[in-house]
Order: structure tokens, then C-alpha cells, then sequence
């Protein structure tokens, strides 16, 4: 398999791509405001789409006036809604608890696909979610169990679980999609992502909270619109499609550490020991979910060896 097409090489530029986001996140905090990242973000991708896809976007459209509100859903949860929360987030936490709550996402679509979809969830997966889970609650405790007695949790951890539970829906809509390629359903999302984007923009202009880019602002967005927004994006469709919502969700769980890494080098934030103890507690739910399998054949060997 070309590594250019392999889900597994594409879904970790996907994570790497989704780091970058959240240093670009928290770095564009009084650079430029959160509601007018998403506008321009989605601005900007719709047109270079339209270019990109304007042979196809005709063609695709009969198939999509056919899922319209389906249409519609995804890209204000996935793209507009969830992109809102992130930038409004990274106002009140660092990149690293960005990234490590990220890093939960395939718990939540996990939930959200037996839910919506009905699949199966045995104890295994349940244990992975509920470690998953449990690693949440310390990075937004920052480890002390006495801001979660006292309910002084982070504002911008509590608005990025709300982040992550969106996406965790558009993920599992996925599974859902036309038979069409990812890059013209991208340029159908991206202009419902902009026109989404529009309400909140006119929020922050009339709130007097718009914040217009410098220099330093114009290199985030570009930064923004490239990697998270264009490539990433269409990675991720590609890896659904290959594999699956559930497993192309696992490798969100790369984000928290392409995001520790980055937000140290280049934001100069403190890697804390409840940071280590929630990466852990991430990848060790991750792998129950992902190996549970092999677990279960190991339970059911040993039983079978116990009675003989």
C-alpha cells in the first residue's frame, strides 16, 4: 500500500495537524478573537475547495440536495460548532489540556455510535472508557481532587469536553456519508461551516470582543486554515472511510502528545506529573478498546486452564 493512501500514516498527519490547532489556538489568544478564526478559517478554505473542486461540485450536488439536512448537521456540529468551542476554550486553559482532552474524543464516539448506531460496547471497552474518562477528570482538576469537591473546575477544560462531544457526533455521522469523494464533501461542509460561523461573528462585533490580526495574527490563521482546516480535515474523512469511525478515532489520542511537545518548544508550558498520569490513563483506555479482542481471548484461555 502507497504510504500517501495508507489510513494509518494519513490519521497520524491528522493528529499532528489537529496539534498544531491547538498551539495555534492558544497562541492566537489577543491576537485575534476566537469567532472570527472560525469565520475566516471557513472563509478562506470554502474558496480554495471551490477552485479545487468547481468540476464536481455540480455533479455532487444532486447526491447531497438528497441528504441535505444530514448535510447540514455535520458540518455545524463538526466544523462550526466545534471549532467555536475550541477557540473559546483556549482563552481559559493551555495547549496541553487542549490537546489531552482531545485525546479523549474516541471515548465519547465511542458512546455516541452506541447510542446513535446501537454498537456493541462490552466490559472491556466500557473499562477503556471509563480509564478514559477518569484521565479527564485529573486534567481538568489540574490533579487536586478538592477543585472537584469545590466545583472550581477550568472553564476552558468543561468548554473543550463540549468541543470534543460535537466532533464526537460528525465522526460518527460519518459512517453515514454519500458515496462521494472527501474533498467536494469537505467544500459542502466548509460553506455550511462559514454560513454557521456568521451568527457568532456578529455576536463578537457587536459584543465588542472582535479582535482584528496583525502580523502575528495573519501567520495563525494561515497556520490554521492549511493544517487543521484543509489537510487534516480531509485525512480524517479518508480514514473513515478506510477503517472505520471508531478506530480512525483512536488516533486522536496522538493529539495530547504532539500538543505536550509542542506547546513546551514553542509556548513554553509546564509538562506537570498530572499531565503524565492522564497521557497514561488515555492510552491505557485506548488500548483495552483497541486490543479487546486479544484481552478476551486471554480471560477465556486462562478460564478454560483454571477448569483443567
Amino acid at each position: 500500500m502507497n504510504i500517501l493512501t495508507n489510513p494509518h500514516f494519513l490519521l497520524t498527519l491528522t493528529s499532528i495537524f489537529w496539534a498544531f490547532n491547538t498551539i495555534a489556538g492558544r497562541a492566537a489568544v489577543g491576537e485575534v478573537s476566537p469567532l472570527l478564526i472560525v469565520s475566516v478559517r471557513w472563509f478562506f478554505v470554502s474558496i480554495i475547495l471551490s477552485i479545487l473542486c468547481r468540476n464536481q461540485i455540480k455533479e455532487i450536488w444532486t447526491i447531497l440536495s438528497q441528504k441535505i439536512k444530514w448535510l447540514i448537521l455535520m458540518g455545524l456540529f463538526g466544523f462550526t460548532g466545534f471549532n467555536s468551542a475550541y477557540y473559546i476554550a483556549a482563552h481559559d486553559t493551555i495547549a496541553i489540556n487542549l490537546g489531552l482532552v482531545q485525546g479523549t474524543m474516541p471515548a465519547f464516539i465511542i458512546i455516541i455510535a452506541w447510542v446513535w448506531l446501537k454498537d456493541k460496547i462490552n466490559l472491556t471497552q466500557f473499562l477503556g472508557v471509563l480509564i478514559t474518562f477518569i484521565a479527564v477528570v485529573i486534567v481538568v482538576s489540574a490533579g487536586n481532587l478538592t477543585i472537584l469537591l469545590n466545583l472550581e473546575l477550568n472553564k476552558g477544560d468543561i468548554v473543550m469536553i463540549f468541543a470534543c462531544t460535537l466532533y464526537a457526533v460528525y465522526a460518527v455521522g460519518l459512517r453515514k456519508k454519500p458515496q462521494i469523494g472527501a474533498l467536494p464533501l469537505l467544500t459542502f461542509f466548509a460553506y455550511v461551516a462559514f454560513v454557521g460561523s456568521i451568527p457568532g461573528l456578529i455576536y463578537e462585533i457587536s459584543s465588542n470582543q472582535l479582535i482584528l490580526p496583525g502580523l502575528k495574527g495573519c501567520i495563525i490563521l494561515v497556520v490554521i486554515i492549511i493544517f487543521p482546516s484543509f489537510l487534516a480535515q480531509i485525512f480524517f474523512m479518508k480514514g473513515v472511510e478506510k477503517i472505520g469511525p471508531a478506530r480512525s478515532g483512536l488516533y486522536t489520542n496522538l493529539v495530547p502528545v504532539f500538543s505536550s511537545i509542542l506547546a513546551v518548544f514553542f509556548l513554553g508550558e509546564s509538562f506537570e506529573f498530572y499531565h503524565f498520569l492522564s497521557l497514561s490513563m488515555i492510552f491505557a483506555g485506548i488500548y483495552l478498546f483497541e486490543n479487546k479482542n486479544k484481552i478476551n481471548d486471554l480471560i477465556l484461555k486462562r478460564e478454560l486452564n483454571d477448569r483443567h
